[in-house]
């Protein structure tokens, strides 16, 4: 059997990589264009990858556009990889494959059917996988072609879990290129009774609530890190996007008096100590409009807050 792939991200490329190292042909590759990318969280382009493996390359803005739909009516494939496409992938596209599509999904699907699977895991304390399937009209749900667990570790963030989730994926694909080469893949049907589901998130969703456990607060800044916008608070009429923190291992005196989202000591090497609901969370690595914040410039008991303040900058 030969393939195309289509993709966006990071798994695309692995995935790529994994199929050319392995020695499945591949007839062509599509990817979305460089201009793209800052609208793509994780984007790569698959370009300079197809490029030194040999292989033809389309670039497009919208999967839609007919160029797509030439050119892989151009190259007879016997299965479409659609990886880590940021667009919904029409129908009538897939078709064009012998045999059918391919999906990923950084699930144990049946679990995490759905949207933004990476940061749900970390929120949700998860489990995470590789998952390699076919497509079917209804996402993530068709049969399993292979599927491995991922370890997810008490303290990754979300560019951590999307590295190792790749790791093990490119392995995947290298112990299943046999079976694509000889077209016996494997499959097994989900059992869609056991599926559960994850909703869209948007940037807003990375509000930071203070009066939430430190543990929950800590989840939500590694969930909504990099390469996703970031979790944030406001510092006077401030957005703060905090990508680093670490729960305290110690007692601040008076912060049991404090408000949740108050400062309690400002350290320059190590960064501002938080109350949270039922603690504290050192943020280690602030932004103030993509740029790093002098911590020394904050004052102790002044407040991070879910909602612009009126007033000075920095309280």
């Amino acid at each position: 059997m030969n393939v195309a792939l289509i993709g966006s991200v990071s798994s695309s490329l692995a995935c790529l990589e994994a199929l050319v190292e392995s020695g499945v042909e591949v007839v062509g590759v599509l990817g979305v264009d460089e201009s793209r990318a800052d609208g793509i969280s994780d984007y790569r382009s698959l370009r300079q990858a197809a490029r030194q493996a040999g292989l033809p390359f389309q670039a497009f803005e919208k999967v839609t556009e007919p160029g797509v739909a030439t050119f892989l009516g151009q190259r007879p494939h016997d299965l479409l990889w659609v990886i880590g496409l940021s667009q919904m992938m029409p129908a009538p596209l897939v078709d064009i494959a012998r045999v059918g599509g391919v999906g990923f999904h950084p699930t144990m699907l049946p679990e995490g059917r759905g949207r933004a699977p990476v940061a749900w895991t970390i929120l949700r304390g998860a489990r995470a996988a590789a998952s390699l399937f076919f497509l079917t009209d209804e996402p993530d749900a068709g049969d399993i072609i292979a599927q491995e667990e991922v370890a997810v570790r008490p303290d990754d963030y979300s560019e951590d879990l999307i590295a190792r989730t790749n790791v093990t994926l490119k392995s995947l694909v290298r112990g299943l290129a046999p079976a694509i080469q000889t077209g016996q893949i494997p499959r097994r049907p989900q059992d869609h009774a056991a599926a559960t589901y994850y909703e869209k998130r948007t940037p807003s969703d990375g509000l930071i609530d203070w009066s939430q456990s430190t543990d929950q607060v800590y989840r939500l800044i590694r969930a909504a890190g990099r390469p996703y916008p970031g979790a944030f608070s406001w510092l006077g009429g401030d957005k703060l996007t905090v990508w680093r923190a670490e729960p305290a291992d110690r007692d601040v005196a008076g912060q049991g008096d404090a408000l949740p989202g108050t400062v309690l000591d400002v350290v320059p090497t190590r960064g501002l100590l938080v109350r949270t609901g039922d603690g504290s969370i050192w943020v280690t690595e602030p932004t103030i409009a993509a740029e790093s914040l002098d911590v020394a410039g904050v004052r102790c008991g002044c407040v991070l807050r879910s909602c612009v303040q009126e007033g000075s900058k920095h309280e």
